[in-house]
């Protein structure tokens, strides 16, 4: 965890013990179904765990698992959170983007995810932090040869291209090729706003969920 940056992390599909779990496998480097029973770890591990659990105590960060959430009560959230990390810069974590509620009546979906990705981009400008939000993908990527994600493949795809400063995609060929035991992971940026675009290769831990550099 960064000490000078407070993340806030929305959490709509999964509980925030389950989150805190995944924290402590990856701080840990412990196997994440082990985490789920620590008292089988071996003395190693336990020390390991131990040493996560201070790691986060000394961390600043919030989680809301509340699965209504909509922009107007994150906006309450996040304005609180500024008041009480006054002088740290918050950062803004969504799981995920659809799953926002949302007020009023729509026509389509479109329209829905329209004025919840553009409730989103004003947040990052009123509140001044960055917006980071995961968003689901079309099953016409399950489709093609080359399976790495493009912009087409977003859900309602126009209005979160049009409002994001950036959109990452993230690839394992051992997703899809069990033969394939890499532990490979590309980031590819395919878009940015205010600068170039193009692929990262990353180390990528699948029984932990450490990334680092190859």
């Amino acid at each position: 965890m960064l000490q000078d940056v407070v993340p806030l992390i929305f959490s709509l599909e999964m509980a925030g013990n389950g989150l805190l779990m995944r924290f402590f496998s990856t701080l840990g480097n412990i196997n994440g179904q082990l985490a789920q029973t620590p008292n089988i770890l071996t003395k190693s591990q336990k020390e390991k765990w131990e040493k996560a659990g201070t790691e986060l105590l000394k961390s600043d960060f919030e989680i809301y698992e509340n699965s209504l959430q909509t922009i107007q009560s994150m906006r309450a959230e996040i304005r609180k959170a500024q008041r009480k990390y006054d002088g740290k810069q918050v950062i803004v974590f969504i799981d995920y983007l659809t799953l926002i509620s949302s007020k009023g009546s729509f026509n389509s979906e479109h329209e829905r995810v329209t004025e919840i990705s553009k409730g989103l981009k004003k947040m990052a400008k009123d509140f001044n932090c960055p917006v980071v939000t995961l968003a689901q993908l079309s099953r016409s990527v399950e489709q093609r040869q080359d399976k790495r994600p493009m912009l087409s493949d977003l859900r309602e795809s126009g209005s979160i291209e049009q409002d994001a400063d950036a959109i990452m995609f993230l690839y394992r060929d051992s997703y899809y090729n069990k033969q394939d035991d890499s532990n490979e992971l590309e980031i590819i940026l395919a878009k940015h706003r205010n600068g170039p675009t193009g692929t990262a290769k990353v180390y990528y831990n699948l029984a932990t969920g450490k990334i680092g550099d190859l």
